[in-house]
């Protein structure tokens, strides 16, 4: 192994360290105190304003935002203590370390605008990707929600299309399940969203 290779390793293993005990101090204290095993997902919540928002209006559900960029969790965090909410809950982490390490079920999952990384080269780096959707589909109770929404028109299509491809997840007709908007929704003019459903 070479010594990038080791360094990014080491690396890896901190992040995931930490989320360990993320989980261990943090969400399981949160889910004993609302007597609920089940969470909602938000995949790169940024400040957190739409997922703290969505709690509020649900105390008797939990909630879970990650984040890979530092500032934002902490003004995400900062959102709780100042609504004095329970049941939500922010992490510092990327999506497919945390799957690995999660063992908690998830009712529902939320994607908004993740980077779209236009270019064909860069496709690989996409979020949505059947491996990613499989483990996924693993940790969601049947007949949990993928929500998905982007103004990028070809990720939406790319996404579709590897919804359509997957045996875990079906396309179902729902609306938006919260309507406060979103910091990007504020300054997009357009966007497209689905929702599948875990069967």
């Amino acid at each position: 192994m070479s010594e990038i290779q080791n360094k990014l390793q080491i690396e890896k293993n901190i992040r995931k360290s930490r989320v360990g005990v993320w989980f261990k101090n943090i969400l399981r204290p949160s889910l004993e105190a609302n007597k609920n095993s089940c969470i909602n997902f938000e995949i790169g919540c940024g400040h957190g304003h739409w997922l703290t928002s969505y709690a509020q209006e649900n105390p008797s559900q939990n909630f879970v935002g990650i984040d890979l960029i530092t500032k934002r969790i902490e003004k995400a965090s900062s959102k709780v203590v100042k609504r004095k909410l329970s049941n939500v809950c922010f992490c510092k982490a990327d999506a497919n370390e945390f799957l690995e390490f999660c063992d908690i079920n998830l009712s529902n999952i939320y994607i908004m605008y993740p980077d779209p990384w236009p270019k064909k080269r860069h496709f690989k780096r996409r979020l949505i990707q059947l491996p990613f959707l499989d483990q996924l589909a693993q940790k969601t109770q049947l007949g949990g929600k993928l929500y998905f929404m982007t103004d990028h028109v070809d990720y939406f299509d790319w996404s579709c299309s590897m919804i359509s491809e997957s045996i875990h997840w079906n396309f179902t007709e729902e609306k938006w399940p919260h309507q406060e908007r979103s910091y990007f929704q504020n300054i997009l003019p357009t966007n497209k969203f689905f929702c599948a459903l875990r069967s």
